[in-house]
């Protein structure tokens, strides 16, 4: 009798000092599906690049524009060859630009080493029929209309 009442007290203080679980947090971000209808062999992968809303795509090519300053992050690395990949890519709201790019270079090699990665024009290429899109996320909002059918 005294081990039970010793148990249901110790059982009561237990109960009422435990505090609620914290709920999950929302978060917000885009998501979707790349398809890609062909690929060129000089490409090593692909990957989902966002970037500030500022970034001015017609300048990309020269050599002085600084692609880097506009760099918001990425993706998982889309290995050569693969034919649909979904993602899901988590951001702060704000707006920004989004678009698949082909690498030229070893995706683990040019994201790990920041001298390459500073000069990341050098080494991606724009699909010609997949433009960059501007997106607007919202606090705790997940945009989920971004597919792509990308030809390389």
């Amino acid at each position: 009798m005294r081990f039970a009442l010793t148990l249901t007290a110790v059982l009561f203080f237990a109960m009422i000092s435990c505090e609620e679980a914290d709920s999950l947090e929302a978060i917000a971000g885009v998501g979707g599906t790349v398809t890609f209808t062909s690929w060129s062999d000089s490409f090593e992968g692909a990957v989902i690049v966002i970037f500030d809303k500022n970034l001015n795509f017609e300048r990309i090519d020269e050599p002085t524009y600084k692609v880097i300053d506009y760099f918001i992050t990425y993706s998982d690395p889309i290995s050569f060859g693969t034919s649909a990949v979904n993602y899901f890519i988590q951001l702060e709201s704000g707006e920004y630009q989004l678009m698949v790019i082909g690498l030229l270079a070893e995706p683990a090699q040019l994201l790990a080493n920041e001298e390459m990665f500073n000069e990341i024009q050098n080494y991606i290429v724009i699909p010609e029929n997949s433009a960059p899109r501007g997106i607007v996320i919202r606090e705790k909002q997940i945009n989920e209309q971004t597919d792509w059918y990308v030809q390389f």
